[in-house]
């Protein structure tokens, strides 16, 4: 029985700070980090501010919590496409495409981001670390192409993965002022054949 006992208080534990998370989601969606308060999340999730003490200690403890789910979120998408699609080029065209409809419906993502643009100093390492290691993730993307021959072998890696990044955070920026990110799977897809003219290998035989 105390095992029991603590096993169903471990899945409470979870299942509260996972209501903390989406509660903290909305709040920084609605206003500014710098205006959010601790009782806003508390009461956003139905929960008392000692239980959301219990889980964490300050702000800045939250919005840190949000951008690792943001980015545990991101990251399952890349996950879901390397496990469906082998070759390069296909994997990133849905990769950009899968976070472009992640950002466009979920809250606590849009939250992150938010979070991102408008840093406050507790949270300004957590909102810059992530571009580096997306950027990586195309480079790594971009190489296996070239291997398989679906990207062509002149494209310049380190240059291409940083240039397809900042698209992508471009179409990110615009869709975010204009409509709250509703327009940006369709600013995806529109980029997408100009993403295929650059990578693609019968451009080489089209320049020769």
């Amino acid at each position: 029985m105390p095992e029991a006992d603590e096993k169903r208080k471990r899945a409470h534990g979870l299942l509260t700070r996972q209501a903390l998370l989406v509660a903290a989601g909305t709040v920084f969606s609605r206003v500014p980090y710098a205006d959010a308060r601790l009782k806003d999340i508390a009461d956003e999730a139905g929960i008392s501010q000692g239980s959301l003490y219990f889980h964490f200690g300050n702000k800045a403890d939250v919005a840190k919590a949000v951008l690792e789910e943001q980015q545990a979120r991101m990251a399952g998408v890349l996950l879901r496409v390397t496990e469906s699609e082998r070759r390069g080029l296909e994997r990133l065209i849905r990769l950009f495409s899968g976070l472009a409809e992640l950002v466009a419906t979920d809250e606590l993502v849009q939250a992150g981001i938010r979070l991102a643009v408008q840093p406050a100093i507790d949270v300004e390492d957590e909102a810059r670390t992530p571009y580096a290691s997306w950027v990586l993730v195309a480079a790594e993307i971009l190489r296996d192409g070239v291997e398989d021959r679906s990207v062509s072998g002149d494209v310049p890696i380190g240059q291409m993965a940083e240039f397809l990044n900042e698209v992508f955070v471009g179409a990110q920026t615009l869709a975010g002022l204009e409509d709250k990110w509703a327009s940006l799977p369709a600013r995806v897809r529109a980029a997408e054949p100009m993403i295929r003219l650059l990578l693609s290998p019968q451009r080489e035989h089209g320049a020769a």
